[in-house]
């Protein structure tokens, strides 16, 4: 298998950082690590990336309807055959377990980071290793998707994203990138992680000892 194009969606804004008078794109927002380097949360989401590899950051698209729109809006300009790995704008991972979910694509058709928690927000799996149902929202089990998924082939998950987003405007809900798993074919593994940084929200980069500069 080819090396995975690895996808960085960060158009748009959030609503939590405009409330809290940021008026720069969250992704773009100059931060201050604990351990004194300095750079945007893409840089240092960038800067997690195993050597290698080819990266596109999304921030050019004008409108979507969520991360999911973003990312299929997207993929347009990418071969159909291609693996990818998509990587949360505000998520840092080690390195090591965002080679982990590449290796596992060896194997498995999607491969994705899961931690335990108990965010009210998280897309959350119904177990592990080998997750069947993917929620939004709702506390199925205490593992939440966390920072990263990985998918063999673009354009099944083009199909995937595409399913996704008509069954969300039936009903008139915001189309998440993860509901596109339960559409995508072939066999799912969800590989548990124990460190990363949160930086999604104003609080979370405090509580992290992180700084907005």
């Amino acid at each position: 298998m080819s090396k995975p194009l690895v996808i960085i969606p960060s158009a748009g804004r959030s609503q939590r950082f405009i409330d809290a008078g940021y008026v720069v794109p969250k992704s773009l927002l100059q931060l201050k690590a604990p351990d004194g380097k300095i750079g945007t949360m893409v840089d240092f989401v960038k800067d997690s990336v195993p050597k290698g590899l080819e990266i596109d950051v999304i921030y050019h698209l004008e409108k979507t309807i969520g991360q999911a729109d973003t990312v299929y809006q997207s993929l347009k300009d990418f071969p159909v055959d291609d693996s990818c790995l998509i990587l949360d704008c505000d998520t840092i991972l080690k390195t090591t377990d965002i080679q982990k979910l590449i290796d596992l694509l060896e194997i498995y058709d999607v491969s994705l980071a899961v931690a335990e928690t108990f965010d009210p927000n998280a897309s959350r799996v119904d177990q592990i290793p080998f997750p069947t149902r993917f929620v939004e929202k709702e506390n199925i089990s205490q593992y939440g998707i966390i920072g990263a998924r990985a998918f063999k082939n673009i354009g099944l998950l083009s199909i995937a994203l595409k399913r996704t987003m008509d069954r969300c405007a039936i009903r008139s809900a915001e189309p998440y990138l993860s509901m596109a798993i339960n559409h995508y074919p072939g066999t799912k593994f969800a590989h548990l992680i124990t460190q990363f940084t949160d930086l999604g929200t104003p609080q979370r980069i405090k509580e992290s000892e992180w700084e907005i500069l």
